[in-house]
């Protein structure tokens, strides 16, 4: 099949993009590698305050053009009729709604990171394209992948782009590399290079800006190592491969539903002491 930029859509909504469930996105391949098929397939999406902030926070960054439209501020606290008006109103208008609290904090984050030389020029870029989605189909398994990044430098000359992914956190610091794994961040990086690579649109660079979400802010610039990569690379290939088992096979399992042994973390023992065998 041939990957053109027809592959690409500049101008597809967040709501279209994520009403495309039969093509796998980088979340649902981690959901698919960090918990079970039926947990991809069935579990209902909930409202979380966290998820708001985040989506505030990259419209500030990456589309403050757009941030009257897409952020409306409901009152200090979510309770209330007030604060149900506002849902209302906000849920009409596809924006996301805040507390006051919460709209500070967003301000103060964007601040932080435009304060950070390197993520400032990062976002000024004139090349800078926020939220395009890119479609591909996996040459080896047939599965239709989705991706779409915070922001995508696109070069003229079609050299390999660079793509930006805005990440609030609770630590900027050495302590990211943790956030690295707990959340997946090295699936999403290699889901997304083989997502652009098949649409024709190759990565180099990929770099996670980490702000923190309490003060002052820290900003940490970071680029996934080479055996990082190779570790979500083998991931998404497990989880592009599981897809595609269920899809043909329409058995979206958890895979424990059988009885089966299993063996307590080595940190559990304390007081025999199992023979290790390597």
């Amino acid at each position: 099949e041939e990957h053109n930029m027809s592959n690409i859509d500049f101008n597809l909504s967040n709501e279209e993009y994520h009403s495309k469930s039969d093509v796998l996105s980088a979340s649902g391949c981690k959901t698919i590698i960090g918990k079970t098929l039926s947990q991809f397939k069935y579990a209902k999406r909930t409202e979380n305050p966290a998820f708001a902030v985040g989506t505030a926070f990259h419209s500030m960054c990456l589309e403050p053009d757009t941030v009257k439209e897409t952020v409306m501020v409901g009152g200090d606290n979510r309770r209330g009729k007030a604060w149900a008006e506002a849902k209302a109103e906000a849920e009409e208008r596809g924006a996301v709604l805040l507390t006051t609290e919460e709209y500070e904090l967003c301000c103060n984050m964007t601040e932080a990171t435009f304060a950070n030389k390197q993520a400032a020029s990062l976002l000024n870029s004139e090349m800078l394209i926020a939220e395009a989605s890119i479609f591909s189909t996996d040459p080896d398994t047939g599965v239709k992948m989705r991706c779409r990044p915070d922001g995508w430098l696109k070069q003229k000359d079609n050299t390999p782009s660079i793509v930006i992914d805005l990440k609030s956190t609770i630590d900027a610091g050495e302590g990211f590399a943790r956030q690295v794994v707990n959340y997946g961040y090295h699936y999403q990086e290699s889901f997304y290079r083989k997502c652009m690579a098949q649409a024709g649109v190759p990565i180099d660079k990929f770099y996670f800006i980490a702000v923190c979400k309490t003060y002052p802010h820290d900003v940490g610039i970071y680029l996934l190592s080479e055996d990082t990569i190779n570790e979500g690379d083998a991931g998404v290939r497990y989880g592009l491969e599981r897809f595609a088992m269920a899809q043909s096979t329409g058995n979206w399992t958890s895979g424990h539903e059988e009885a089966q042994v299993i063996d307590i973390p080595r940190w559990g023992y304390k007081f025999s002491n199992p023979a290790i065998e390597f």
